[in-house]
């Protein structure tokens, strides 16, 4: 079974974290979303303290997300949030089990599938991190995970997330290197998303461009975009404040986000 962090009662909301990171990166919306929510943030197949799974594709890490939920009990739909490889891991658990998804959220993340260059780029970097392991992997990825004004701005961030990635296991992180490479194309699975679902995206992402997120919005019928200003691809850890006031208002819209009284 997956390891996961947990707090909370109240809807079930899961976090999908991104890569090369853990469900670490949810720290703080864990925190604010546990007062009106049962969350669950799992460490996916590989990643953090999850054991690997030989060669998954992002089906399985769906079913893996599945099979932890149904450990744990839960049997009403789910609010499903997922950044970037956890929102390629997102849309593979809607397509599979749509009736326990009560709303999705994609974040910084897309429907299409990788170019031919991308691809390529993912196959060589998986058998660069079997061949030499992590080390490099940091100085690689920080351009590509934080905006330019993160970067100018908050080196601290830059830091913390050099440990996350180096915290995890090197076959873990090639094998998801090539499960993204081999995902399906979720493009004419968007018309067929019934359930709300929130687009949240960083306006200096790097890695998926705004177009992808607009293409999400036409795409998926009751979904709502939010463009979150001096982000990159990581935005709620660069911009906490108004990533957390989007979910927020969107789970108010929902009806399961209001706070208790005083």
């Amino acid at each position: 079974m997956l390891a996961y962090e947990a707090a909370g009662e109240g809807p079930p909301l899961v976090f999908l974290h991104a890569y090369p990171l853990s469900s670490a990166m949810w720290k703080g919306e864990i925190q604010v979303f546990s007062r009106t929510h049962r969350v669950i943030a799992p460490d996916l197949a590989g990643f953090g303290r999850s054991p690997r799974q030989e060669r998954p594709s992002m089906a399985d890490m769906a079913r893996g997300v599945r099979d932890l939920l149904d450990a744990l009990w839960i049997r009403e739909p789910v609010i499903l949030a997922g950044i970037s490889m956890g929102g390629y891991v997102a849309f593979e658990f809607y397509r599979q089990f749509p009736e326990r998804v009560r709303a999705l959220g994609l974040f910084s993340t897309r429907a299409s599938t990788d170019a031919a260059g991308a691809r390529k780029g993912r196959l060589e970097m998986a058998k660069r991190i079997r061949k030499e392991g992590l080390a490099f992997l940091p100085d690689v990825m920080m351009p590509k995970l934080l905006g330019n004004s993160t970067r100018a701005k908050n080196q601290r961030l830059a830091g913390a997330l050099s440990r996350l990635i180096l915290n995890n296991e090197k076959f873990g992180v090639a094998d998801s290197l090539i499960a993204m490479a081999e995902r399906r194309d979720s493009t004419d699975l968007l018309p067929r998303i019934m359930c709300p679902t929130l687009i949240v995206a960083g306006d200096e992402d790097e890695v998926i461009s705004l177009d992808e997120a607009y293409l999400m919005q036409k795409g998926i019928p009751h979904s709502r975009l939010q463009v979150i200003q001096e982000a990159g691809h990581l935005i709620n850890l660069e911009q906490p404040e108004p990533f957390q006031n989007a979910l927020d208002k969107f789970l108010k819209d929902l009806g399961t986000g209001q706070l208790p009284a005083a």
